[in-house]
């Protein structure tokens, strides 16, 4: 016989089977439990793959940007949104395809049209928003501003003697710190006068706001975004923070920043707010932090890279340069650099962006 029994000289494998393996010997016989032993294994994996393809049928792996229906079952645990009705239209959510209840848009990306209409939304609410708040959060976008410039400065205006032998190095690095301000400003709600050029035209264009609605948003966005750049310059000054590299590197744009040309200095500054606004034209097409990032960053980058004008970033970086001791006028500053680059801003804004995608997706078109 196979079994030991109660046998002290068996190994545990060896000794009496359970009630249950005696019950299957008497009834099926030993074959039968010897098969069921060896197939124990086989059915686990049966039943796993099983559950596995269920649980895929139910859940639907479709190709990202593909649609599917979910069932009515379905819950939330796999991170995916329960099927319900459309919800309302909000400047956060405003120019996206309306879906059936029970459909999910599981793209990444919103279509060009929609990213539009979007940002339309979002220059309604921005043209119709309280003085009080816009002046708020103007000058904390200004501060943002500040904050990206002295991190560039401060890294940039320190390589030594790599920025001699190698001018375009500081720059390709100011390039790279500075888009940090926009993924502040544009992720926390923020006011800048660069982006209203383009997002309240939308609204006036579309007829969602009215042209002296885009006025009052122009005028209090730039004049908290003055204040807010102007204060964190002093804030950096009162602080020891615009010494050794960071203030000469200062002194050097600002000196470079009031001579050029006004036909020049027009340009530079329309082409800037160019890749500015479509800066924000990618980051609300972004649905994920990491897609605004990557929307964000590579524009920016490429205009500071460039040597265009930006009006905010020169709201913190002259003022900072006169402070760091710079010898150029308040007057000048204003003069030579401020308005045109504003007016170069505010003409890109408007018609390269605003005015160039309505005419694609919006009213002008029609």
């Amino acid at each position: 016989s196979s079994h030991c029994g109660s046998s002290s000289h068996c190994s545990p494998n060896q000794r009496e089977p359970t009630a249950q393996r005696l019950a299957s010997h008497l009834i099926m016989g030993p074959r039968v439990d010897s098969l069921r032993r060896r197939s124990s294994p086989a059915l686990v994996g049966l039943i796993a793959g099983g559950s596995a393809l269920l649980l895929c049928g139910q859940v639907g792996f479709v190709p990202t940007g593909v649609m599917q229906q979910l069932p009515s079952s379905f819950g939330q645990s796999w991170g995916l949104r329960q099927p319900q009705a459309a919800p309302p239209r909000t400047a956060v959510n405003a120019g996206a395809t309306v879906m059936p209840p029970g459909v999910v848009d599981t793209s990444m990306v919103r279509q060009p049209a929609e990213t539009y209409m979007a940002l339309a939304e979002k220059g309604e609410a921005n043209a119709k928003k309280p003085i009080i708040k816009t002046l708020h959060q103007s000058i904390v976008s200004g501060c943002y501003v500040g904050f990206a410039g002295l991190l560039s400065l401060s890294i940039a205006g320190n390589l030594g003697a790599a920025a001699v032998s190698a001018p375009g190095l500081q720059k390709m690095v100011f390039a790279a710190l500075f888009p940090v301000n926009l993924l502040l400003i544009l992720n926390s709600g923020g006011q800048l006068f660069t982006g209203n050029t383009a997002t309240v035209p939308m609204a006036v264009f579309e007829g969602k706001a009215t042209l002296m609605e885009l006025v009052k948003s122009w005028v209090v966005s730039i004049l908290g975004n003055i204040i807010g750049c102007v204060g964190f310059a002093l804030a950096a000054k009162k602080g020891g923070l615009l010494v050794g590299g960071v203030q000469n590197l200062a002194v050097a744009m600002t000196m470079m920043k009031t001579s050029i040309p006004l036909g020049q200095i027009l340009i530079k500054a329309i082409m800037c707010n160019w890749m500015v606004c479509m800066a924000v034209f990618l980051s609300e097409a972004a649905r994920d932090l990491g897609g605004k990032m990557v929307g964000i960053w590579f524009p920016i980058s490429a205009f500071v890279a460039m040597s265009m004008e930006h009006s905010v970033a020169n709201m913190f970086l002259l003022p900072a340069g006169i402070l760091s001791g710079a010898p150029i006028t308040i007057a000048k500053m204003v003069v030579k650099n401020w308005i045109p680059v504003a007016i170069g801003n505010a003409i890109a804004g408007t018609v390269c962006v605003a005015a160039s995608y309505s005419y694609a997706f919006g009213a002008l078109g029609k």
